[in-house]
């Protein structure tokens, strides 16, 4: 079963104009508890969601321009769009880490124990989110599944930072509440944040690695080439000569440009029946593709 590219897209636009909803909430939620208490991690989740929430924001943006595509003249363009994004998604992913770690630093340096009402409302929020932002990491994961492309790639290593954010945030609240009366504890609140901050750091590393990657435009993999030769193959008795095969990925998308030459004798209508028939099997083969097959009787260069 081949998923439409269109489809793929109004898919990703729902999940990410969901994901933006859930993020204001959350925004708000984590202003609030930071105001109310004087915990070194609820300064850091605050700071960490406010910039995930401007990462959701250039990602839905971006998605919504790429699903109302830009014509035949920015085919390739919107293809690298994505992978803009994405880079956009890391940089302010890294920014969080940065913020967050010298924050962490300055209160293990200077330790002090946290209170205030915001406390509790952090923890009633992380127990919300925690649900939330399972359910939408394993949601973005099969759309990532179904569509790959790296824009959902990097909102799935995203809601997959927040979800396990949430879980520490959690855990160190309710550690440090605890056991307040021990002088040690007061360390936890800035080491939970340390920890937030290096998986952030993991997931902003393997979204710069895939989508700097995925920037230059390459050939397919051999896998995707021997797809179409075994295409063309199995439709050898449909045209004379094979003249030349082009491709190229474009973010998301691969283009392939095939160059056929068919029998003189044939009649127009027959050779555009078997033009049509071999790009619907090719681009069945290969998820994301746009095939077009030219008739030339040259080799080409």
């Amino acid at each position: 079963m081949t998923v439409t590219t269109e489809g793929d897209g109004i898919s990703k636009e729902r999940a990410l104009r969901g994901l933006f909803c859930a993020g204001l909430v959350d925004v708000i939620l984590t202003t609030t508890a930071f105001l109310l208490s004087n915990s070194s991690v609820l300064l850091a989740d605050f700071l960490k969601t406010t910039i995930e929430l401007i990462a959701i924001t250039l990602s839905w943006v971006a998605i919504r321009r790429i699903n109302r595509g830009g014509g035949k003249t920015y085919e390739y363009g919107l293809g690298k769009l994505e992978n803009i994004s994405s880079l956009g998604v890391a940089l302010v992913m890294l920014l969080s880490f940065l913020i967050i770690t010298a924050n962490s630093v300055r209160n293990i340096l200077v330790p002090g124990h946290i209170e205030g009402v915001g406390l509790w409302v952090s923890i009633v929020a992380q127990i919300i989110y925690l649900g939330i932002n399972g359910s939408l990491y394993f949601k973005n994961r099969r759309l990532l599944k179904l569509s790959p492309s790296p824009l959902m790639d990097s909102q799935t290593r995203l809601f997959m930072t927040r979800f396990v954010g949430n879980a520490f945030i959690l855990l160190s609240l309710g550690l440090s509440m605890a056991f307040s009366a021990h002088k040690w504890s007061s360390y936890i609140d800035p080491t939970a944040s340390l920890i937030i901050a290096f998986s952030i750091l993991s997931a902003t590393l393997g979204i710069f690695s895939s989508s700097v990657c995925d920037l230059l435009d390459r050939t397919l993999e051999e896998e995707r080439q021997v797809m179409i030769l075994g295409e063309l193959a199995r439709h050898f008795h449909d045209y004379e000569e094979l003249h030349g095969i082009r491709s190229r990925r474009s973010g998301a998308q691969v283009y392939v440009e095939i160059f056929l030459e068919f029998d003189p004798e044939k009649k127009v209508g027959e050779v555009q029946a078997v033009i049509d028939k071999l790009r619907r099997s090719i681009e069945e083969k290969i998820q994301g593709s746009k095939v077009t097959i030219a008739m030339t009787t040259e080799g080409v260069s």
